[in-house]
């Protein structure tokens, strides 16, 4: 009897410490799937945090490129505008060049109206002096040949100048001037020398009134701006 006793209480024992045992493990590794499922999603909020931020680094990047691409657009604009500025500039400088209200140099020629050093007892000596109409002629002429400025005995001149002959010698816009009168262009030099030199123009011309004429090349030509 007391055998039997002491296995059941074996028995129970044994029975007791597989329960405790049981209890135990399953605790602790509920515990265990526990913190791996913390883990878990503490991973997940960080990846998704970091996929959120490379999202982020990526539309910065395309509207950096867009706003690079806007400032590279604007700052072409802004060149061209300025190279249109400076033609602009650059075209109101010739004109004002051109219409005396800045100086002007450049190369072209001199042409030299001379009265006649010979002046026959039989003729009239004002057969054989520059008038004002030897003057006009061979100024249009230059103009006409693309003359950019025209000076006479270092007097510029204007498209609206008024030369006029005043007895022995000529008015240029009120100044007077006696001959030799020598009329210097700016422009270029082989065509505003053959324009003179055409068969029966200005100089054939000039030649048949007996003035005596030379045409010369020479550089650097200085006019100086009008008063205003």
């Amino acid at each position: 009897m007391k055998s039997k006793q002491l296995i059941f209480a074996f028995v129970f024992l044994l029975l007791g410490f597989l329960l405790t045992f049981s209890y135990q493990h399953t605790k602790s590794t509920a515990e265990i799937v526990q913190v791996n499922d913390q883990e878990w999603e503490r991973d997940y909020y960080y990846r998704k945090q970091l996929i959120d931020m490379e999202e982020k680094n990526k539309q910065l990047r395309d509207e950096l490129n867009k706003i690079r691409q806007e400032v590279q657009e604007t700052e072409q604009e802004l060149a061209n505008g300025a190279a249109d500025l400076k033609d602009l500039v650059e075209t109101k400088a010739n004109l004002q060049k051109l219409t005396g209200e800045l100086p002007i140099v450049g190369d072209g020629v001199a042409i030299t109206l001379s009265d006649a050093s010979y002046i026959p007892s039989e003729d009239h000596a004002n057969q054989y002096i520059v008038h004002d109409r030897h003057i006009h002629k061979t100024v249009n002429e230059l103009y006409s040949a693309g003359a950019k400025a025209i000076a006479i005995n270092g007097q510029r001149i204007y498209r609206n100048s008024y030369i006029s002959c005043v007895g022995p010698v000529v008015s240029v816009d009120g100044s007077v001037h006696p001959a030799p009168f020598v009329i210097s262009a700016i422009g270029d030099q082989e065509i505003l020398e053959v324009s003179l030199n055409l068969k029966n123009g200005v100089i054939d011309m000039l030649v048949q009134d007996n003035i005596e004429v030379t045409v010369e090349k020479e550089t650097n030509i200085e006019m100086f701006a009008k008063d205003m």
